[in-house]
């Protein structure tokens, strides 16, 4: 599986502690599914447990790499695709929706996140447990499957 051309300010994850080493599958200590994509870019990271797929990004600015989030979840089956990103300001996520999922996202300025999740899984977002405490680039909000 390969991503398409992400814009050359996609930058790598700070969330992937273990990215800096990639892992590949074979490597894990349950022998099941992390992996890189593509396999010599650790800049998006694909968990396979053989029946649920994840993968998270980190990219710059979403609204000038939004075609190729678009293309890469339209073209590939992940139940899960975490993002975080920056904007310059706070804006309306109804943009970034992609067909087949459901968006979950809380931008701010210079910072946000977007979780796309397979509109085949139940989910909600439990409200009650985001938090004010955490820095504006942080996940702060929860998303309950």
């Amino acid at each position: 599986m390969h991503l398409p051309h992400i814009h050359p300010s996609f930058e790598k994850s700070k969330f992937k502690t273990k990215m800096d080493t990639p892992t590949h599958a074979s490597e894990s200590p349950s022998g099941e599914g992390t992996k890189n994509v593509p396999s010599d870019d650790p800049k998006c990271l694909d968990i396979s447990l053989n029946f649920f797929y994840i993968n998270f990004c980190n990219i710059r600015s979403l609204r000038s790499n939004f075609q190729p989030v678009e293309h890469h979840l339209s073209s590939t089956k992940h139940h899960l695709f975490l993002t975080e990103t920056q904007l310059f300001e706070a804006t309306d996520s109804s943009p970034f929706s992609v067909p087949s999922y459901f968006l979950y996202s809380n931008f701010r300025s210079n910072a946000g996140f977007c979780i796309n999740v397979c509109n085949d899984l139940t989910c909600s977002r439990a409200h009650a447990l985001e938090s004010s405490e955490f820095s504006p680039s942080s996940f702060d909000s929860t998303v309950t499957l």
